[in-house]
């Protein structure tokens, strides 16, 4: 299931991580239900004032700032408020100005017919567009949920996969054991961020929650302290947890033919909302210690980003000596 789904401007005007911004509402109330942003960007309208409007975008919330206003100024009261107008009927969700600017009263007006809201805050135009944007890139931001155990291992967000009862999440109580953080149980909200990453969090209603079978569900953080669990954390590697069966045992031997030509074929790539993930299957079997193997997976992502191949240099290794073993028999 995903979603980018717009946001209104009265979940906008109150959201609690914008309080700071002290926004106030001068016109336009009938549109605060109704009108959406839907574009993460806020957009300051320099061209538009000056005549040219197809460059406003739907969607994106207008800020006029010091310049914008200054601007207008150098122009008769008249034209001003007929550029504001004109921006105003674009078809966009707000209007917004800075360092506590209030716009003419025709213009507070139009807002008032055609449900723009026009809201003021006294911040300065760079922090409000700052904030702004980093809380609707994240509240725009394409969003699934998939079922699985999310967990912060060596600060690298590593998503356990398999089929319900195979031991995901015996496998994180025990990473948690090792000193590793839970971030979600079950339900994994995974979304885009702006810089085309993944970040995973839990479902709003599950926050340190951890469910095991012949136990129950257990409070992380009650039980381990405030450190075994995080809130979020950037996905970067896919274990799925698989049973061992003749089928995987065959591919496994594949694995095998295949790694002398490509030394990364013991993993694969996963795409989760289209973003390519490194992805490891791991057999269930007895005696296996899943934590660890979870563990030595993650070590081995973090050095190939240093560019250290495990495959490689064993494969060298055998070629040196394949090499030198030919030599002597000459």
């Amino acid at each position: 299931m995903t979603s980018g789904n717009p946001i209104s401007i009265r979940k906008f005007m109150f959201e609690p991580k914008l309080a700071y911004l002290g926004l106030e509402l001068l016109a336009g109330e009938s549109g605060l239900d109704r009108q959406m942003i839907s574009n993460p960007r806020i957009q300051k309208p320099g061209l538009a004032l000056a005549g040219f409007l197809p460059y406003v975008k739907p969607g994106r919330i207008q800020i006029l700032g010091e310049s914008e206003y200054a601007f207008l100024q150098t122009l008769e009261p008249s034209e001003a408020i007929r550029r504001m107008s004109a921006v105003v009927q674009e078809n966009i969700p707000a209007v917004l100005s800075t360092k506590g600017h209030t716009p003419p009263p025709e213009v507070l007006e139009l807002c008032d017919g055609i449900g723009v809201p026009c809201i003021t805050t006294f911040q300065q135009t760079s922090d409000t567009i700052e904030g702004a944007s980093a809380f609707l890139e994240d509240a725009l931001a394409e969003r699934t949920q998939l079922h699985g155990v999310l967990v912060d291992v060596f600060s690298h967000g590593t998503l356990i996969i398999g089929e319900p009862g195979i031991g995901k999440s015996e496998c994180a109580l025990e990473l948690i054991y090792r000193g590793h953080r839970l971030v979600a149980d079950d339900v994994v909200v995974v979304h885009r961020t702006h810089n085309h990453g993944l970040r995973g969090e839990p479902h709003a209603l599950l926050p340190n929650f951890l469910e095991l079978r012949g136990v129950g569900i257990i409070d992380v953080q009650k039980h381990f302290g405030m450190t075994a669990s995080s809130p979020s954390v950037e996905v970067s590697l896919v274990i799925e947890l698989v049973k061992l069966t003749p089928e995987h045992c065959e591919q496994e031997k594949l694995w095998h033919q295949r790694v002398r030509e490509n030394p990364e074929a013991w993993s694969s790539q996963t795409k989760i909302l289209g973003i390519e993930v490194p992805k490891f299957v791991m057999a269930v079997a007895p005696g296996r210690d899943f934590a660890l193997m979870v563990e030595t997976a993650v070590k081995k992502c973090l050095l190939a980003q240093r560019g250290v191949d495990d495959e490689g240099v064993f494969l060298d290794a055998i070629d040196r000596i394949a090499a030198g073993e030919g030599d002597k028999g000459i």
